[in-house]
């Protein structure tokens, strides 16, 4: 049971977590994030839930329990179910005692904007901006990229995808799709006028579909035309556009750079 629909406040999210750094004196990417849950009162249990990834139960304002599936046995994965849940203890203290949060509930940004929140407190507690090399985010926008950077921080690609094109300094957008349908988008300022719109359909001739409709794990960066994936613009005929996909065949769900090269 949710709140009723409202925008994400990911600026809160962001100071939320921020307030922890500090508190903690968090500076280095490799810090414990169950030794904070600890500290806030907040205690870690494996096993006991099966339809879910993670379990918070408010026991009151000062105590708690996070409880996480004992068959998730990825560190990164742990990690950031840990965060996620932290995150709606500081975010959403009146809402409800207890948060079931599914695989879906800690990639969601579209969805849910108590979810969306929760995975944004997540990635930037674990990937604070100031830990973040600049040259990173000046890089051409790749998956290799952004897989070494979810390795540095222990976290998810789709966290660490998210974290990097927002913070990027290359024209980027990021597509989250699943089942052919556009869950949730996001992009770096220099994309501010290219939109995806939510909701909408995978473009028939793009990469995205070529790939989920083979099956494929994950296609290379080609370039495509830019009218593919935003028809309303005017493009010149030496402009481009490249894209690059990862697809989880578990989850059925895409996940699409979409950059123009400076």
């Amino acid at each position: 049971m949710y709140l009723e629909m409202r925008e994400p406040n990911y600026i809160k999210a962001e100071a939320r977590s921020f307030a922890l750094i500090q508190r903690f004196g968090i500076e280095t990417p490799d810090f414990s994030v169950e030794d904070i849950a600890f500290a806030m009162g907040i205690e870690i249990e494996y096993g006991g839930i099966s339809n879910a990834d993670a379990w918070l139960v408010k026991n009151d304002d000062r105590n708690g329990i996070i409880r996480l599936n004992a068959n998730i046995v990825e560190p990164a994965r742990q990690r950031f179910s840990i965060a996620h849940e932290i995150g709606h203890w500081e975010l959403h203290p009146g809402v409800m005692q207890g948060y079931l949060c599914t695989a879906k509930d800690l990639r969601d940004y579209g969805r849910s904007p108590e979810e969306a929140e929760a995975n944004w407190f997540a990635a930037t507690l674990l990937m604070p901006k100031f830990l973040i090399p600049e040259v990173i985010l000046k890089r051409d926008p790749t998956f290799a990229t952004i897989r070494q950077m979810a390795k540095d921080f222990k976290t998810s690609l789709t966290a660490a995808a998210r974290r990097f094109v927002e913070l990027s300094k290359q024209p980027v957008v990021l597509v989250s799709s699943s089942n052919n349908r556009i869950n949730w988008t996001a992009r770096s300022k220099s994309a501010g006028y290219y939109f995806v719109q939510w909701g909408s359909m995978v473009p028939e001739h793009s990469l995205t579909a070529e790939t989920v409709a083979a099956g494929r794990i994950e296609s290379p960066a080609e370039k495509i035309e830019p009218a593919t994936w935003f028809p309303e613009l005017n493009f010149s005929e030496d402009s481009e556009l490249f894209e690059e996909v990862r697809y989880s065949v578990d989850y059925d769900t895409a996940l699409t750079l979409l950059w123009l090269p400076l």
